[in-house]
């Protein structure tokens, strides 16, 4: 297993499509019609040349409670279906996390999640803030309804009231 994590912008046309083949899998493929954010970094989990497990990093500033928080939002966690239950989205939520510390350096990560998957993210810390939230699609500025978990970074305390995500969601 080599995990690894680059600028999206770096990415190679070979990796960009093997992405495309994890992605198949993501809340991304459930949600259609959701206009999603580009991700600035990712994580990617490889075994020998096939990607195994995706996560996008996604770096925004956001409104929660009427408070700027800088956000490392972690989007389209995806494994294949024939390799999940091996531990590979753990291992590769856990690159992430820490590179949300360093070099991001964010308040706290951010993210989605179905009401099945929270238990899993609960375990490693995350924890439920909302069911909702505003965020930015084509024809302008809606709610997003579906639970939104954070993860304490730099800072401890979420903020109390809304959330807008000031963007497209990841």
């Amino acid at each position: 297993m080599r995990i690894e994590v680059k600028s999206a912008r770096e990415l190679s046309t070979f990796e960009k499509a093997r992405q495309d083949c994890v992605v198949t899998s993501s809340l991304y493929a459930y949600l259609t019609g959701t206009k999603w954010a580009i991700a600035d970094w990712t994580v990617m989990v490889w075994e020998n040349e096939e990607l195994i497990t995706n996560i996008h990093i996604i770096e925004r500033t956001a409104i929660a409670g009427k408070k700027p928080v800088r956000l490392g939002g972690i989007g389209n966690l995806a494994t294949k279906v024939e390799w999940r239950k091996r531990g590979y989205a753990t291992e590769a939520l856990k690159v992430a996390v820490d590179f949300l510390h360093d070099p991001l350096k964010v308040d706290f990560g951010l993210m989605i999640a179905t009401e099945k998957m929270i238990p899993s993210y609960e375990k490693r810390g995350w924890k439920v803030v909302a069911h909702s939230m505003l965020i930015e699609q084509p024809d302008g500025k809606q709610a997003f309804s579906i639970p939104v978990m954070t993860l304490p970074v730099l800072k401890q305390d979420w903020p109390e009231g809304g959330i807008d995500l000031c963007g497209l969601p990841w």
